[in-house]
């Protein structure tokens, strides 16, 4: 990849950090080095003619020269061109190694990656999905840079919000048999758990139970594998599957909390205070989080930790969580407890998503819990498509609060995102079908050097950097990266394609031309197979415009 080849040759020669950067505009450059800028203040020079120097010492370097055809000084910064041999030797290489291309080296390094798992205890929310397609995202693009990936969902069928939810259905199923019965506020208010309780009576699986508590655990455990397969089959329908469904419940059962507890208490971190136990964060004493509850229940943090710990005894070397905004204050606790039980601090990565609004009619309405006020993904789903839901959730960094326009979503113009790259692959693909050529087998430039126009080398700039962004997702896990790359790489096609003709009388050019749209093809499938979004080769039913 080239800028590690350019770090890696520029380190052997000043043995100092310094940033690689991409210039906003394709005129200053590919890359951009602030090297002169650190060295200027270690030996006290002036950074731009530090700068000039730099430049010219780099453009006579013969292994940076393999890579780039331009090097200058502007402003303090030197900024790099990619060659145009260069760039014509990797579109080479994606037309021969096709779908591998960006693939990174097999590594022995396995990751967890653990998303969604929204509580058994309701239908999917959008807001709830926020995380499917970024875990499932961020899962392809770990594998392709040779990862060993695991996706899981964790199942919180333990504690008292499933008891809730047991007694929710249970007197739902009573009001149903014409009992009397109150149903107070905490109890869960939706219609779905009326659905459930119809369900259990139509089944006839609780008519011989008279006592209340036995009537609830039934009633529970009905309900919470009735609502994990409404989950599994949402999100199956959105094309999320996970390799693990990993129920809390078992934590519990063969012992791992009361394990992983004992050797927190070993290690001089948890006390008791007010008959509950607490996990000592800092002296301060302002943080600290309770473990188990003065009835003696755990408390979601202690399975957490715990939980943590069993990805780590499973052969883990790292735990990757997507949790949601309303988590914010249990990562710093997880975190500390992890830490205690003396895995290293990056061994675990915790991610949090913002809430979702959605837009209709120019109306925007807030995510809420609050009775009435949830928006179910199914109905999301039905409305606008996997597709659009995927790419319209992956183009908003995690971080930030996303407002999803059903209204936009549903246009099948350029105004639409999802739309506007789909359409560039059905155009591509128009292109090739209609070509009478088959594809090149020559390894050489003869064809390749024809292409000269500006647009061309644009496109081709586009299609090196896949590697690179590849590489640095897997590290930063900035998915929203590769969504924004992939509009920006279906917007370079849109522009080559209006400005120059694909199928024409000079057959060589036309060659040429051929397989830099095979070779963009091939990138633009790739970024969207990664997202898990479909490349239809037609659209509206017609096929796309021709060459």
């Amino acid at each position: 990849m080239v800028k590690n080849l350019l770090k890696k040759i520029i380190s052997n020669e000043y043995n100092t950090d310094f940033d690689i950067l991409t210039p906003p505009d394709p005129k200053m450059g590919d890359y951009s080095v602030n090297l002169a800028f650190i060295l200027a203040k270690k030996e006290k020079k002036n950074p731009k003619e530090l700068s000039e120097e730099l430049a010219a010492k780099f453009s006579k370097s013969n292994e940076l020269s393999r890579y780039f055809g331009k090097i200058e000084a502007v402003g303090g910064f030197v900024n790099f061109y990619i060659s145009n041999d260069f760039l014509r030797s990797q579109l080479l290489k994606i037309l021969e190694q096709g779908e591998n291309f960006g693939s990174g080296e097999k590594k022995n390094y396995k990751i967890n990656l653990e998303f969604v798992s929204a509580n058994p205890t309701g239908p999917l929310t959008v807001h709830n999905v926020r995380a499917a397609p970024y875990g499932d995202a961020l899962a392809s693009i770990l594998k392709k840079s040779g990862y060993d990936v695991t996706k899981e969902y964790y199942i919180n069928d333990a504690g008292n919000q499933v008891r809730l939810l047991g007694e929710s259905v249970a007197r739902r199923y009573l009001r149903l048999k014409g009992k009397t019965i109150d149903f107070p506020d905490n109890l869960y208010q939706g219609e779905y758990i009326i659905d459930i309780a119809k369900e259990v009576e139509k089944d006839g699986l609780v008519d011989q139970i008279e006592n209340f508590d036995e009537l609830v655990l039934v009633c529970k455990d009905y309900a919470l594998k009735k609502l994990t397969s409404l989950i599994i089959g949402s999100l199956k329908r959105l094309g999320v599957e996970f390799d693990v469904w990993f129920s809390e419940e078992k934590l519990y059962e063969t012992g791992e909390a009361e394990t992983t507890l004992r050797i927190l208490d070993k290690g001089k971190h948890v006390y008791e205070k007010d008959g509950a136990k607490w996990l000592k964060i800092d002296n301060s004493g302002e943080r600290d989080a309770v473990l188990v509850k003065s009835d003696g229940a755990y408390s979601y943090l202690m399975g957490d930790i715990a939980y943590t710990r069993n990805k780590f005894m499973r052969g883990f070397n790292k735990a990757v969580n997507i949790w949601g905004a309303d988590h914010h204050g249990d990562v710093l606790r997880l975190m500390t407890g992890v830490k205690f039980l003396n895995y290293e601090d990056e061994a675990l990565d915790v991610l949090l998503h913002q809430l979702i609004s959605i837009k209709v009619g120019g109306e925007t309405k807030r995510m809420s819990k609050r009775k009435g006020e949830l928006v179910i993904f199914d109905e999301l789903l039905e409305e606008v498509g996997g597709d659009v839901i995927r790419f319209f959730f992956l183009m908003k960094d995690l971080n930030t609060h996303m407002e999803f326009d059903i209204d936009l979503a549903k246009k099948q113009s350029n105004k639409n995102p999802v739309y506007y790259v789909q359409y560039a692959f059905a155009r591509l693909n128009s292109i090739l079908a209609k070509s009478k050529e088959q594809r090149a087998k020559s390894k050489n430039f003869e064809n390749l050097e024809l292409l000269k126009e500006k647009e061309e080398f644009l496109l081709m700039r586009s299609l090196v950097k896949f590697p690179e962004l590849v590489e640095e997702i897997s590290k930063n896990y900035q998915v929203h990266h590769l969504a924004q790359y992939s509009f920006s790489l279906a917007s370079v096609f849109h522009n080559f394609y209006e400005k120059h003709k694909v199928i024409q009388d000079d057959k060589n050019l036309e060659r040429a031309r051929l397989e830099l749209c095979r070779a963009t093809a091939t990138i633009l499938k790739t970024t969207l197979s990664l997202m898990g979004i479909s490349a239809p080769e037609r659209m509206d039913g017609k096929e796309s415009e021709g060459a």
